[in-house]
């Protein structure tokens, strides 16, 4: 477990989690250029109460909200696509649907969120980003795209952070797991 947040450590330090598939435009048609596998479900772990996975039907048992329209914004800060609204749940509902392990004093002061896509690509965001800042309202685990399931381009599911100035490095396609690190 030590070696796992050591690795973590070291990536966040570098800032490359991954970055192997950034968001493609929603407005594109070519494909990825790494095969991929879209997901069907993601699974919530970590530190944890009760991990658990959810698929689409589980996660809009959970209160439903809307992004409105967004631009996707790549690194570059090229407007590479227009989104008039994506659906999901926030990302803060469903962590706290599993409820996460906050024994200590300042154990959420120390928490990571990894998201990771079923190619490994990964984002991550902290707890006080996504439960003591606006930007925790606007980061959703969607599965609808402008009134529309995701395509398979896309997965079932995905994540973005609609607050984020570049919207594109941190909008997860093909979203497989959400990971809780306490770190060290």
């Amino acid at each position: 477990m030590k070696l796992h947040h050591f690795l973590l450590g070291a990536l966040l330090a570098t800032g490359n989690l991954g970055a192997t598939n950034p968001a493609i435009p929603a407005n594109k048609t070519a494909q990825p250029t790494r095969a991929f596998t879209p997901s069907v479900d993601v699974r919530i772990s970590g530190a944890v109460k009760a991990p658990r996975l959810f698929d689409v039907a589980t996660l809009k048992k959970l209160t439903a909200r809307n992004s409105g329209p967004m631009d996707v914004v790549c690194a570059s800060g090229a407007t590479v696509g227009k989104v008039a609204n994506f659906r999901g749940a926030r990302l803060t509902d469903v962590l706290d649907s599993v409820g996460l392990n906050l024994d200590g004093h300042k154990d959420g002061r120390r928490m990571v969120v990894v998201a990771r896509a079923t190619d490994g690509y990964a984002v991550t965001f902290s707890w006080n980003e996504l439960y003591n800042t606006s930007i925790g309202r606007d980061v959703l685990v969607a599965w609808e795209k402008d009134g529309k399931p995701l395509d398979a381009r896309e997965g079932q599911l995905l994540l973005i952070s609609g607050q984020d100035t570049k919207t594109g490095p941190r909008h997860v396609r093909w979203l497989s797991s959400i990971e809780v690190v306490r770190m060290q």
